[in-house]
């Protein structure tokens, strides 16, 4: 039950009760479930692998990922929020006792221990999205909760963004380079790929940048965030010559695009996501537009069905817009599902969204899409041996009607790569490794709380029951952790050793969300790495003059 004193403008994950009666009761059989799951993963973290960066739950080898040697709470901080999460919904005394404590000894780490004043290099982009916006979350919700001390949250994530604003300003354009030293300021380009930055990268700081600004009343971070979009879509005339889309790769020196490879995948996926969530979060129509042309675009160029059941998926382009697609479509893709969802009804139920001015014909074709992408994706759960997916699949498409359309699938590849029981797709020897990526169900936990439909519910049950069962494993013979997979196409799955951290920050926060029945979508948004930010209120906007700082005309 919701706390009263919480319902107010400024709650995000929490306003706005509302019973979905077809659902499975709030807090049924399913979460606690994931609560145990949850308790035990990070209690075997706390145990054997505090406070280090990196874990692995069967050797217990653990390591910082600096050269410095000094940890930045990469696990730590990232799962800090679905902590607290927990503790609000969790109806069992006992369960809320362990997650206090721990949420506690977290708080005094951070306050007393973390130190970002470290002489290493260290990705902007990575940083921003897991160590910034888990410590903006935990204030957040601190806040709102009413757990420990926001401040503490508050001071780290400042000093920290004011580091990481230091990569700014060091390149020939508004476009930072890949990296900087925490303790120098010095930015450093990116030590492959020619020196180009990935696109999606530096368009993917806005969101945590945005709400530091929001929070501090300094414009500086909305100020620098921003300025890199002027560039990138005015010297490479997307609108004109890429329908919206861009290439994952731009020199930071020029902001031209480097090489012409367009993917929805890795180096490319939160471009498009943070065009949205920009809107959703700040309510600047500039960003739905940027956004609305690059998803026509996608429509346009990208969006295919495989052979033979016509599994809708987007379609790669290697060479450009013009040439041949590739049908490789990467599991972090799958995050697309929820943000058409969320782009087509605004976060309102869709029954809702379709009584309201905004809701046309886009509106409408965007929540088709969605629905279609999010059953692709639980297809490549369902349909293999472990039932968790791969990292990579390939579709399958119709030889006889392609027309060169597609890069072409040689008949010794067909014969080597693992088919599906329907056909539909190919896994390569090299792509069946799990990481416990998040973007499957997160889209699930999308497209229930927006249409009520609990087949979602059961789809989300259904990979629970497959990561349990297939990622378990019992280092002391005893007590269960759970790892990530090398190969998840065969049984019994060939174990890897190590335990993202988006694991616990995001892939069991979005199946603990699924199975809530008060969860407001019209006033949080979630960064790329499942952070929960509110909604920045249009009296703050114009408190502190946060406006859009670039046109295209």
């Amino acid at each position: 039950m919701l706390n009263p004193m919480l319902m107010s403008a400024g709650v995000a994950l929490l306003a706005v009760f509302y019973y979905l009666q077809s659902a499975a009761p709030a807090n049924g059989p399913v979460a606690p479930r994931i609560e145990a799951l949850l308790l035990s993963s990070y209690h075997d973290y706390a145990s054997n692998g505090w406070p280090f960066d990196v874990y692995g739950p069967i050797s217990h080898d653990r390591r910082n990922m600096p050269r410095s040697g000094d940890p930045l709470g990469w696990i730590i901080v990232d799962t800090i929020d679905t902590l607290m999460i927990a503790y609000n919904y969790t109806e069992s005394d006992d369960t809320r006792v362990d997650l206090l404590q721990k949420i506690s000894r977290i708080e005094n780490w951070v306050r007393d221990e973390l130190s970002y004043d470290i002489d290493a290099e260290v990705n902007i982009f990575e940083t921003t999205i897991r160590m910034l916006g888990g410590l903006l979350s935990a204030y957040h919700l601190s806040s709102e909760l009413s757990i420990g001390q926001p401040q503490v949250y508050l001071d780290k994530a400042v000093d920290l963004g004011d580091r990481l604003a230091r990569a700014f300003g060091q390149s020939q354009s508004p476009i930072p380079y890949s990296s900087v030293n925490l303790h120098d300021g010095r930015a450093i380009k990116n030590h492959v790929d020619n020196g180009a930055s990935s696109t999606a990268e530096f368009t993917t700081l806005q969101l945590e940048f945005k709400y530091l600004s929001a929070i501090t009343g300094d414009r500086k971070y909305w100020d620098l965030a921003e300025q890199v979009y002027e560039p990138l879509y005015k010297v490479n005339h997307i609108f004109e010559n890429y329908d919206g889309l861009v290439p994952i790769y731009t020199q930071p020196d020029t902001a031209e695009f480097w090489g012409n490879n367009i993917r929805f995948g890795s180096r490319g996926d939160s471009f498009y996501e943070y065009l949205l969530k920009q809107y959703l979060l700040t309510h600047e129509v500039m960003y739905y537009n940027l956004y609305r042309k690059a998803i026509d675009g996608m429509k346009k160029h990208l969006v295919k069905e495989s052979f033979p059941s016509g599994l809708t998926y987007i379609a790669e382009k290697p060479w450009g817009l013009n040439g041949p697609a590739s049908s490789k479509m990467d599991h972090l893709v799958c995050f697309m599902g929820g943000l058409l969802a969320m782009g087509a009804t605004e976060g309102f139920p869709v029954d809702q969204a379709r009584t309201m001015p905004f809701w046309d014909a886009d509106h409408n074709d965007d929540w088709l899409l969605a629905m279609k992408l999010t059953h692709t994706c639980y297809q490549m759960y369902h349909q293999t041996p472990s039932g968790l997916a791969p990292e990579i699949v390939v579709f399958n498409y119709d030889e006889t009607s392609a027309n060169g359309e597609f890069e072409e699938i040689s008949e010794l590849d067909r014969q080597n790569w693992w088919l599906s029981p329907t056909e539909d797709f190919f896994v390569k020897p090299l792509d069946g490794h799990n990481l416990q990526r998040p973007e499957t169900v997160e889209s699930i936990m999308f497209m229930y709380h927006l249409s009520n439909d609990t087949t979602y519910r059961e789809w989300g049950e259904e990979i629970l029951d497959s990561f349990v069962k297939n990622t378990e494993v019992k280092p002391n013979g005893k007590d269960s952790v759970y790892t990530s997979l090398n190969n998840c196409m065969q049984l019994p799955t060939v174990k890897r050793d190590n335990m993202e951290s988006f694991w616990l920050a995001e892939t069991l926060k979005y199946l603990y969300l699924l199975f809530q029945d008060d969860v407001d979508l019209t006033s949080i948004v979630f960064n790329t790495e499942a952070h929960p930010f509110p909604v920045i209120d249009e009296a703050t906007l114009n408190k502190y003059n946060l406006t859009t700082g670039w046109s295209l005309d």
